[in-house]
């Protein structure tokens, strides 16, 4: 009577339990280039002035990278190379390493001099340090988040912005496709 008792016990258990979840996903996500397009940026720089070099049409509008960007498969990583996102984001190297969650992780890619602007800022140039994430979606298709951290603005012209806080970041949502 004991081992029929266990046995049930043990059918109970096998039928209670959640099943065992997968987390990889039904697709296949191979390296290849992406049109890029920033959907959303927050910026904690300059009370909101640094949005439009992000998303120049304004909030509502998507604004395309200039150039494609790799996106390397799983196999790759770590994998290192220069990236050009568009004037003046361009010549910067980055290292794509595969994430704890299966995502595309860029840590600290530095760009010494990036210019803030001619026309408002004058010939103002800050560092620029990137921190991205890349989640694949679907064999064709990504969504990313990114801090963009701005430090040490300078120039000779003196028509530099005071920072909100030194660094300070710019976050953006991104969306891209194969």
């Amino acid at each position: 009577m004991m081992h029929m008792r266990l046995l049930w016990f043990g059918i109970w258990l096998v039928g209670c339990s959640e099943p065992n979840e997968d987390d990889t996903p039904s697709f296949t996500w191979t390296g290849g280039d992406f049109d890029f397009q920033t959907v959303d940026v927050t910026d904690s720089c300059l009370n909101g002035a640094l949005e439009i070099l992000f998303m120049p049409d304004g909030p509502d509008v998507p604004h395309h990278f200039e150039y494609p960007l790799y996106l390397p498969s799983y196999d790759e990583m770590p994998l290192s190379y220069s990236i050009d996102l568009r004037e003046p984001f361009v010549g910067m190297e980055v290292t794509v390493e595969e994430g704890p969650d299966g995502q595309l992780s860029i840590r600290d890619s530095i760009m010494e001099s990036v210019a803030l602007g001619a026309g408002t800022y004058g010939d103002c140039v800050t560092t620029m340090s990137v921190y991205a994430d890349i989640t694949p979606t679907s064999a064709n298709s990504a969504s990313g988040d990114a801090q963009i951290h701005l430090s040490d603005p300078r120039g000779e012209d003196e028509r530099c912005p005071i920072l909100e806080s030194d660094p300070c970041t710019v976050e953006l949502k991104m969306e891209a496709t194969r």
